[in-house]
């Protein structure tokens, strides 16, 4: 799962690594983002591209009492256009979530952080919808098999897009399955470092 992940890059390192075309300051959280929080996430309307802010996690639909612990916060690739809670989302509202870095937890609990070894902002694969009666936007993150660096500590990894992908992941207005679910694959352990404990500003 993603239970917790980072973001530090300011707007100027986000528009420049998404291709922005309409920058606008929203709320920016600063460090650890953790569910229930709002942030930033980027989309796309047209030929535009933007962020907007957006609560992590969605509230199920089965009646149960709505506090944090209860959200949706990721869903699985594997069953991504099969779950009807998720499947109109992803064939129609997909976003990404710019991060720093992510954590996961061992059996042990002890906390790990993973991050780019080119220390700039990635792109989260998330979904999102709207809530007409409570006027804003959730989404979930979307997690995979982990990469072999993940592997020792957890057995699942968010889904990162790569930079030459966001466009076609971006692309509401197009649902090609096979090609969105090509990219469901662990972000090259190669391209990543970790760390025990937390992020450390450069």
């Amino acid at each position: 799962m993603c239970g917790k992940f980072v973001f530090i890059s300011d707007l100027k390192q986000i528009a420049d690594e998404f291709n922005l075309s309409e920058i606008t300051p929203v709320p920016l959280p600063h460090g650890d983002v953790h569910p229930g929080q709002k942030c930033s996430c980027v989309i796309s309307e047209g030929h535009t591209t933007r962020l907007i802010p957006m609560l992590w996690g969605s509230t199920p639909h089965w009646p149960i009492k709505t506090t944090t612990s209860k959200l949706l916060i990721n869903a699985r690739a594997e069953t991504l256009s099969e779950k009807p809670t998720f499947k109109e989302s992803f064939q129609r509202r997909r976003c990404l979530i710019p991060a720093d870095g992510f954590y996961e937890w061992s059996k042990d609990k002890k906390q790990f952080y993973f991050y780019p070894q080119r220390r700039r902002p990635f792109g989260l694969a998330a979904i999102y919808e709207y809530s007409a009666a409570k006027k804003e936007a959730s989404f979930v993150i979307i997690t995979t098999a982990p990469n072999k660096l993940i592997e020792p500590i957890h057995n699942r990894m968010p889904v990162i897009i790569p930079g030459e992908k966001q466009s076609l992941w971006l692309n509401n207005a197009k649902f090609e399955k096979s090609a969105l679910t090509s990219l469901f694959i662990p972000y090259p352990e190669k391209k990543m470092e970790m760390r025990a404990g937390g992020y450390q500003l450069q």
